[in-house]
């Protein structure tokens, strides 16, 4: 069983490393994300544009971070194409973009499915309950948020391996 896992592991390298990097990228992502949306919030302010500004914003400072590791890491991108890195940069943006929009789309959906969560006046509940209530709030939107980042994982990864790294041709 376990050279089983071991031979998947090898044959399947590429995936499994960009979704690492992709891991590291979710966590920056999560990390402005929520600063946004907490930030917002200390100052009285919510709403659609807001939750949209947080994943648009959370997603444009982690593209920078993934391509990085993806052309060291994952496709590992020779000296010889280094003069190709500008070209790889913007393909990967646009690819990225690509997979932004369905992870935009589907965060938008879900937000739409679930918008009775949360949808009460917490200043009716008992301040002890307050916690309890934007732990709510968060966690629709953070999972909101995952949903579509791992949905679009599958968008981006075939658009880098196959458009932007050419991985087949290196």
């Amino acid at each position: 069983m376990i050279e089983l896992v071991k031979k998947q592991l090898r044959q399947h390298r590429r995936f499994v490393t960009f979704c690492a990097v992709g891991a590291s990228g979710v966590l920056v992502n999560l990390g402005v994300f929520l600063s946004v949306l907490w930030l917002f919030e200390e100052r009285d302010m919510q709403g659609w544009w807001i939750d949209n500004l947080s994943v648009f914003l959370g997603w444009a400072v982690s593209v920078s971070s993934n391509f990085t590791l993806n052309d060291r890491l994952t496709f590992q991108t020779e000296a010889a194409y280094q003069d190709t890195w500008r070209v790889r940069l913007t393909q990967y943006y646009v690819s990225a973009f690509a997979a932004f929009l369905i992870q935009w789309g589907v965060f938008n959906a879900l937000m739409w499915l679930t918008e009775g969560i949360g949808a009460g006046d917490s200043s009716a509940l008992p301040s002890t309950l307050e916690w309890l209530y934007r732990l709510l709030l968060d966690f629709r939107r953070v999972s909101a948020n995952l949903v579509g980042i791992g949905v679009a994982t599958i968008a981006n990864y075939l658009l880098a391996k196959h458009w932007v790294f050419r991985a087949e041709d290196r």
